[in-house]
């Protein structure tokens, strides 16, 4: 997701489509922030990134990148070093300190001063668990080379539903990066109740199991081959419910929501 933020209000772009973003410059003049996401589910294309950049040093924009999902799964230190693309504000959270209350807020020097003319308050001002934790994990991070594990594993879980949706004849789409391995169902409205019924029949054999896998380093090889084998199973079972016509009626509860949703 990305969004625009002015004095009153935020108004959203798509990621990858500078156009939008060029669009919005253009009809308002009093522009003080970009926020986007460094990446998500989709590469950068066509130079998108060093785009935005351009854009907000021609207007005299922060440009603040969201690192808090994929900060450390491709790189440690950001994914925006992978892209050598600077922000003028970089936002981290908790998967730099293996899930304990810890973020943090790097950038350039005239632009975080700007926080000297503001109030900041915490709950953690005096708390010291966060911090340790952060640094035990970046190191772990660094000296286990833990994105090049995300990235193999999640190689694995991705090709391991392909090969499995091309056995039984379903129609899947999967995305990366390999450290998110997403897939989503291709049966239009359908795809909602498959995807339900896909998590209750994985939890069935034991999996809290949706349509992503946010990899860690906890899982191993093992771990994918059991996954995969039940997955095998249930992919079987949703093929037989697509053919008979009775995926919602093997629901047990009703279809699961999508998940966000704009509320405009």
């Amino acid at each position: 997701m990305s969004c625009f933020a002015s004095f009153q209000r935020a108004i959203p772009f798509s990621y990858n489509h500078i156009e939008e973003l060029e669009r919005i410059v253009s009809k308002n003049k009093h522009i003080g922030v970009i926020v986007i996401e460094t990446m998500r589910h989709q590469e950068p294309t066509k130079g998108f990134l060093r785009k935005v950049r351009a854009i907000a040093d021609r207007i005299g924009a922060a440009l603040i990148f969201d690192e808090i999902s994929i900060g450390w799964r491709l790189t440690a230190g950001g994914a925006h070093l992978l892209y050598k693309v600077h922000p003028d504000i970089a936002v981290f959270a908790k998967a730099m300190s293996n899930g304990f209350p810890c973020a943090a807020i790097i950038g350039k020097r005239e632009v975080m001063q700007a926080a000297q003319k503001s109030f900041i308050s915490s709950t953690y001002w005096t708390d010291r668990i966060g911090p340790a934790a952060a640094l035990a994990t970046i190191r772990t991070l660094i000296q286990k080379k833990v994105p090049k594990h995300l990235k193999r594993i999640g190689g694995q879980i991705g090709d391991g539903w392909k090969r499995l949706a091309k056995k039984h004849g379903l129609r899947i789409t999967v995305v990366g990066p390999e450290a998110l391995i997403t897939f989503s169902f291709e049966y239009g409205t359908d795809s909602a109740a498959l995807r339900t019924l896909f998590t209750q029949e994985m939890l069935a054999l034991g999996f809290l199991a949706g349509g992503s896998v946010y990899v860690s380093f906890a899982h191993k090889p093992p771990s994918v081959q059991a996954y995969l084998l039940a997955v095998d199973e249930v992919f079987a079972l949703l093929a037989r419910a697509i053919r008979e016509g009775t995926v919602k009626k093997r629901l047990h509860g009703p279809v699961a929501h999508s998940g966000f949703k704009r509320l405009t």
